[in-house]
């Protein structure tokens, strides 16, 4: 099971590393990237007895486009790690000793999402950005989702180029799901 989520991450960080690599191209003096992580919340999703889910962590590589003066795109590469905790009773010999146990499972979600940005402000420091994904969740077994984001994000500049942002965003997976269905990750992080 650990190699498994090993292996999700490292499939990740390759698809991360791959879409950097293919839009690095000095030719398009619009392109940015972006690195951040953070926190994740989620939503309770199923009958108690499915267990429930802690607070995780997210990490996220994009790249992006300008496309006009207060529109962009950008390709998110998002992965998000958190744990569910199972109550179970195991059989006992005697009366009284049904207290409950619990077991931690590591879950995660890996997604790519196509994004627009929309610059509330002319400065470019307040955004809107949503855009539809596809979304791998291992919650415990391996499933596939389409689903929609939607959010906000802050800028700030700290170099001639350089950025440092916070966004806030909100992931919706559609269909049945094992696993919680929404998420709301905020991450903060770097953009050049």
């Amino acid at each position: 099971m650990i190699l498994n989520h090993l292996s999700r991450w490292a499939a990740f960080v390759s698809v991360a590393i791959g879409c950097v690599t293919a839009w690095a191209s000095p030719a398009y003096s619009q392109t940015y990237f972006e690195l951040g992580g953070g926190w994740t919340y989620l939503t309770q999703t199923g009958p108690s007895s499915s267990g429930t889910y802690s607070h995780g962590i997210n990490g996220r590589v994009s790249v992006g486009q300008e496309i006009a003066p207060n529109l962009r795109i950008r390709l998110d590469v998002v992965g998000i790690q958190f744990n569910r905790n199972v109550q179970y009773f195991p059989p006992c010999a005697s009366p009284g000793c049904t207290r409950p146990y619990y077991t931690t499972q590591s879950n995660d979600v890996v997604g790519v999402v196509a994004n627009g940005l929309v610059n509330v402000d002319p400065r470019g420091i307040l955004y809107l950005i949503g855009g539809p994904g596809l979304y791998s969740a291992s919650v415990p077994s391996a499933e596939w989702h389409v689903g929609v984001s939607a959010g906000a994000g802050i800028t700030v500049p700290v170099g001639a180029r350089l950025r440092a942002f916070t966004e806030a965003r909100w992931h919706y997976l559609f269909g049945s799901t094992t696993g919680p269905s929404q998420l709301f990750p905020i991450t903060v992080g770097l953009r050049y």
